[in-house]
């Protein structure tokens, strides 16, 4: 029964598919040396891959035009699992890869002749191709991320910042770049941003009806997202 309001823009009730997970333990091709190591300290180590998917369809309005929107997530996850079994100790998680994929189809209900909007954002992580090596360093992700009817394409693109501002005015520092949103552009102009940290949207004033309609769609499809690009 979720909804949303920004602007003037509402949505109906999101109807909510199985947010279905599930998780196997990869078989091992053989014992290392230091698995035997470990084993003798009562530590066992493995390797698990988790699947993810869910998916949610709802309708967007502004009071006089409106949208249906369909929207699938999925994420897929390998990590190396250390249990030490010792109580105080717990266990520790090591990604080796992910692959994370969020796509919407928003169908405007302005024309009988309006194309379909295909939304497509993913992002990839491979720990064997990851340069980053010290405490804070960010890790290599691959991400694109894209909205096209086929004739028009809006560009995805994630915004990632250390210095934040609450909504009290309060100015915080993080160690590392966060994701904090995305911003879509249309050619080389920004048309709007998503911030994912306050849950805002802006977007710019000079557009026709249609295209602010599809905008917004694009953002509400995203601030609803439950997995969310785990990078982020």
């Amino acid at each position: 029964g979720q909804r949303l309001n920004f602007g003037k823009y509402n949505t109906s009730k999101v109807k909510r598919g199985w947010n279905i997970t599930s998780t196997r333990q990869d078989r091992n091709s053989g014992i290392t040396t230091e698995e035997r190591i470990l084993k003798v300290f009562n530590i066992q180590k493995e390797n698990t891959t988790s699947n993810q998917k869910t998916k949610y369809q709802y309708t967007l309005q502004d009071g006089n035009l409106a949208a249906e929107i369909f929207c699938l997530e999925k994420m897929t996850k390998e990590e190396i699992v250390v249990r030490s079994n010792i109580r105080w100790l717990g266990d520790t998680y090591q990604t080796k890869n992910y692959q994370y994929s969020f796509s919407a189809a928003i169908l405007p209900m302005t024309k009988e002749d309006d194309e379909p909007w295909q939304l497509v954002l993913y992002n990839n992580y491979d720990r064997s191709k990851d340069t980053a090596r010290r405490l804070l360093d960010l890790p290599y992700v691959e991400e694109e991320g894209w909205v096209s009817n086929g004739e028009e394409t809006i560009t995805i693109r994630p915004i990632r910042v250390k210095n934040v501002t609450t909504k009290k005015g309060r100015q915080a520092q993080m160690p590392v770049k966060l994701l904090s949103g995305y911003e879509l552009r249309i050619d080389d102009g920004v048309v709007a941003i998503i911030d994912t940290f306050d849950h805002n949207i802006w977007i710019y004033n000079d557009l026709d009806a249609p295209t602010k309609l599809v905008i917004a769609s694009i953002g509400s499809a995203l601030m609803l997202r439950k997995i969310q690009d785990v990078n982020g």
